[in-house]
């Protein structure tokens, strides 16, 4: 039977597992009275007991999971999204509506900052970070923009008495890397609609051509 997509509040810990470099150190299931929620395709590499997407579901079925719909209805696990989609199967919208009420704040540049708003929200003794690594080299946006967001909402957690765990390896609050990713794992390979395609064949043309894409009210 599916969980309830209701929250849990006071939780001992929520562990938050993005894709970064350092998300293979995450316990392998999360301990008692904690929970991890992973990000968009991480439920590929990890056991999440849920999972929050940011974008529309589409981009995961072209560049990440052929079965993205299949495998998450399998799994069973609460999926917060943007919007609701019909296909999936236990549903609900990431609740900005009560974020902006507490917060009156909308600061949200990836799903790592809404996640980390809607896990404020439960009042956990600690939060953990796994994957969220806001690395220079993952591109100037992420660094500059995408990491100020999450930076804040950690500010934010910290000043409500919530304790901050992090990967050394990780660049969040920090001007510079500590670890070096001992024992580093490789995440599963993408395996999008998109991947299925000769190279010759990933335009736009050729996902018409070869593609059924979920649109509109299918979804």
């Amino acid at each position: 039977m599916p969980k309830k997509l209701d929250f849990t509040k006071d939780l001992d810990k929520i562990i938050i597992l993005a894709q970064g470099p350092s998300w293979y150190q995450a316990m392998d299931e999360a301990p008692k009275n904690c929970e991890i929620w992973g990000s968009n395709c991480i439920y590929r590499d990890h056991k999440v007991d849920r999972l929050f997407i940011g974008h529309d579901i589409r981009g995961i079925f072209l560049h990440d999971d052929g079965e993205f719909v299949d495998n998450i209805n399998k799994l069973g696990i609460p999926v917060y999204t943007n919007q609701l989609y019909k296909v999936l199967k236990n549903n609900a919208v990431i609740p900005i509506v009560e974020i902006m009420d507490e917060f009156k704040q909308a600061f949200f540049l990836n799903v790592i900052a809404y996640m980390l708003a809607v896990a404020i929200l439960q009042q956990p003794k600690k939060i953990q970070l796994f994957g969220v690594d806001m690395r220079p080299d993952a591109g100037n946006e992420t660094y500059s923009n995408e990491k100020g967001s999450v930076e804040y909402w950690l500010g934010i957690a910290i000043g409500r008495g919530i304790e901050i765990i992090n990967t050394r390896e990780s660049f969040v609050l920090k001007t510079k890397q500590e670890g070096n990713f001992e024992g580093h794992k490789e995440k599963v390979p993408q395996d999008g609609l998109l991947a299925r395609l000769p190279k010759h064949e990933r335009t736009q043309q050729g996902v018409l051509n070869y593609i059924i894409m979920p649109i509109g009210d299918e979804i």
